[in-house]
Parts: C-alpha cells; sequence; structure tokens
C-alpha cells in the first residue's frame, strides 16, 4: 500500500527534528500527553495545509493514518497548539534548520537574501484610518538557499 504525503512528510520530519536533537520534552515536570516531536510536526501540517488552528484540528479528525503515525491518542485542543507556537523559542527552531540543511547534504551553498514587512493586525486600512491607529508593520529577513529552496536563517 502506499503511503499518503502526510506520512512521508511526518516522517521525514521525524528524522530532522531526531539528527537536530531535539529533546521529547522541554521540562522534566511537565505535562506528558504530547511530545514536543508531535507539537511541531503538527504545526508544520497547519501551516501546510494553510488553515486555522480549530478548522486544522477538525481536519486532523479525519486524518486517520497520520494520527496512527504520530501515536496519538486524542487530537489536541487548539488552544494546546496555540500556546505551544507562543512558547517555542528561537534558538529551537535555529536547530531544526540546521539539520534540514543537514539533511539534504548540499556541500557549498548558495544563498539569497530578501527582507519583507508584515501587517501585525488583521484590521483593514479603513478601519485603522478611521479610528486613528498607528499602522504596525514587522521586519522579516531570511537567508535562503537557492537550489534547494532552503531557508537557512531568519531575522525577525
Amino acid at each position: 500500500m502506499k503511503e499518503s504525503r502526510y506520512v512521508k512528510l511526518a516522517k521525514t520530519m521525524l528524522n530532522v527534528l531526531m539528527r537536530a536533537r531535539v529533546p521529547l520534552y522541554l521540562h522534566r515536570k511537565s505535562n506528558h500527553i504530547y511530545t514536543v516531536w508531535q507539537h511541531l510536526i503538527l504545526l508544520a501540517f497547519r501551516q501546510y495545509e494553510g488553515k486555522s488552528y480549530r478548522r486544522f484540528v477538525d481536519w486532523l479528525h479525519e486524518a486517520y493514518y497520520l494520527r496512527m503515525f504520530l501515536q496519538l491518542d486524542k487530537v489536541p485542543h487548539y488552544t494546546t497548539l496555540q500556546k505551544f507556537a507562543a512558547r517555542m523559542n528561537g534558538a529551537l527552531l535555529y536547530r531544526i534548520i540546521a539539520s534540514f540543511i543537514l539533511l539534504t547534504k548540499i556541500k557549498r551553498l548558495f544563498v539569497g537574501i530578501d527582507a519583507s514587512g508584515f501587517k501585525s493586525s488583521n484590521a483593514s486600512s479603513y478601519y485603522m484610518d478611521r479610528s486613528g491607529m498607528r499602522k504596525r508593520y514587522v521586519k522579516l529577513s531570511i537567508c535562503a538557499e537557492l537550489k534547494e529552496q532552503l531557508v537557512s536563517s531568519y531575522v525577525r
């Protein structure tokens, strides 16, 4: 039987997390219901699917083979994923990015740098003008390997 693309992607991500030496739990006394690896893979799939946290949890109820592969006894509440995403630090993300680059076995990096600005709120321009709110932007600079199209570094 052919594996689904979600299971293949989850296997690759597990391999990367193992190479990056990401611990299964961040704290010794943490609630051991879900592992850090499960959280990271679920957040990556949420981004891949382009869904909100609530809709992703609904989608995850239907993704039986993915849940079996990740050994999820029950589907996490959407706030569990939101809180983990807020807790995740940059050092862990750098280790994961570096591990992706090592997995591809690139000998020479051919990189490009780009910077973009994103609105930090979802308010419309009309509402912001009428209410007198300041327009706020977040600057993001990314260094990417252009041949394999991998992000190699970022500055926020």
